[in-house]
């Protein structure tokens, strides 16, 4: 996308000048950027997702616990994540923070479900949502099986 940013910026009076502020400068994904090197990008991420089991090399879930109470959501959310079904397959990671902590009033907490490939992610999720805690009062659970964002 920041490639794209770039290349439209100058459509018009030819070469586009972009900035891009980080902390983590020699990141590979930052020197591709820099070096307009789409395929050193690609390479780089598709070894890192491999290797760490990430998709498409894997499966991913989030569960976002939301609520009007900072301290009943987190609880919530913790007692959501210890009621998981023990599965040596699959990791479940959090609760914590969602990078948009609070939206519109509502803190927001996730867990984050990680499984390889092969697993069958979302009879997982049914049989452990059928035996965890409930949601009450003004509490929401959204789960997002394959998440396109993790905002």
């Amino acid at each position: 996308m920041l490639n794209q940013v770039i290349g439209r910026a100058g459509r018009e009076q030819g070469r586009g000048v972009g900035y891009l502020q980080t902390h983590q400068p020699e990141h590979p994904v930052m020197k591709a950027l820099i070096a307009n090197d789409r395929e050193a990008f690609y390479d780089n991420e598709i070894e890192s997702r491999e290797r760490a089991g990430y998709p498409p090399f894997g499966r991913l879930a989030a569960m976002i616990v939301s609520g009007g109470d900072r301290p009943v959501t987190e609880g919530f959310a913790r007692k959501l994540a210890a009621s998981a079904p023990i599965d040596e397959r699959i990791l479940v990671l959090g609760p914590a923070e969602a990078p948009l902590a609070v939206i519109k009033g509502r803190y927001r907490f996730r867990l984050l479900v990680k499984s390889a490939r092969n697993v069958d992610m979302s009879a997982y999720l049914r049989d452990w949502l059928a035996h965890a805690p409930k949601a009450t009062g003004n509490l929401k659970l959204e789960v997002d099986v394959d998440p396109q964002s993790f905002l």
